[in-house]
């Protein structure tokens, strides 16, 4: 088991784009195992962690792993292949910015394509909320966005320990 430390915020390698992988050439597969052994580690020492993209680790490949209700495997060259037109606002986390929380507008509703590591397809026609949201977040990664990209307003950005505290304006406006 190869556990990495998280890249964290203010690295460049948070901003290149990932590069797809062909599963053919077994050069990814390394990263691919530190990917699942460092979210179930983050997992087990924090209590939570749902997803992990590759950059977070360093790697280059276009690959998320999953540990959560969605189940349990590694999305490879993942696309969102639809998004609906509705919008919801929420509270992101990051564990490669992990003292912050960001309010950011993520699609209600996604659809989503990967292959697993034999190459074989796996399709999520329609995954909403906390899903979608999740599934949107890693992808960003994938091509270099972050959350602090996607802030509703420029101060939409709170520390962690304010989770559950603090309402920002927008947040607010969008449940009432």
């Amino acid at each position: 088991m190869a556990i990495r430390e998280i890249v964290l915020f203010g690295d460049e390698r948070l901003r290149e784009r990932a590069v797809e992988i062909d599963v053919k050439d077994d050069g990814w597969q390394g990263d691919a195992k530190d990917l699942v052994d460092t979210l179930i580690h983050l997992k087990e020492r924090f209590g939570f962690g749902n997803a992990l993209a590759a950059p977070q680790i360093g790697s280059s490949y276009r690959m998320i792993a999953f540990n959560g209700s969605m189940g349990t495997f590694l999305a490879i060259n993942p696309i969102i292949t639809w998004r609906s037109e509705e919008m919801f606002p929420l509270w992101d986390d990051c564990f490669s910015l992990p003292s912050a929380s960001a309010a950011v507008m993520r699609h209600r509703e996604i659809s989503f394509e990967c292959i697993d590591q034999t190459g074989q397809p796996i399709h999520f026609p329609r995954l909403s909320d906390d899903q979608a949201q999740l599934v949107q977040h890693e992808v960003d990664h994938l091509d270099g966005i972050l959350m602090v990209d996607r802030l509703v307003s420029p101060g939409a950005i709170i520390a962690r320990e304010m989770m559950g505290r603090a309402v920002h304006p927008s947040l607010r406006q969008a449940a009432a």
